[in-house]
């Protein structure tokens, strides 16, 4: 099964994600029931393996914390991106609660992705491209910002393919330590 660990975003947010998700005719929105910040993408994982997963996830104390979207950006070259997306407000949070899962995994076996990691909240994805479209875009919503919202869990997803894109759903979750 194709595994990644994760943050849902609530639904007011989805509503303010939506409303920026227009205005590209080359790309492929994504739909609002699959937006989510992704931590740790592992790939495809045998039972046995997402068994381990879910005993470690279960073990992580790492205390709740807030987040906001803030701006877009692309991923890929300039002229041809692959990926649109909202960035997040930098969270030291977040990039602690990354680490742990990752460093965690990594002892453990598992083989999480290599790239640097980058929070952010993919929107779209191109199909082709029109640079001085998209510059426009990017342009037009440099000034995004979401409500401030709080991260109270992470999840496992699992990630489906359809023949109308992926499919993500939530398989388990996990708990962060309440604020005191």
């Amino acid at each position: 099964m194709r595994t990644f660990l994760g943050i849902s975003i609530p639904e007011d947010v989805k509503g303010q994600l939506t409303s920026i998700c227009y205005g590209l005719p080359d790309v492929r929105w994504v739909p609002e029931e699959n937006f989510h910040i992704t931590l740790v993408f592992l790939g495809e994982q045998s039972p046995e393996q997402i068994e381990t997963l879910s005993e470690f996830c279960s073990k992580v104390s790492h205390p709740e914390f807030h987040l906001s979207l803030s701006s877009v950006g692309t991923f890929g070259k300039q002229k041809s991106p692959s990926i649109l997306f909202a960035d997040i407000l930098s969270s030291p949070e977040l990039s602690h609660l990354q680490k742990i899962l990752d460093s965690g995994l990594r002892r453990l076996g598992f083989t999480p992705d290599r790239q640097d990691y980058h929070p952010h909240l993919t929107i779209g994805r191109f199909k082709n491209s029109n640079e001085s479209r998209i510059l426009m875009y990017l342009e037009e919503f440099s000034n995004f910002s979401s409500s401030d919202f709080r991260v109270s869990e992470f999840h496992i997803y699992f990630s489906r393919n359809r023949s109308d894109g992926p499919v993500y759903t939530i398989q388990e979750s996990f708990s962060l330590l309440p604020h005191h």
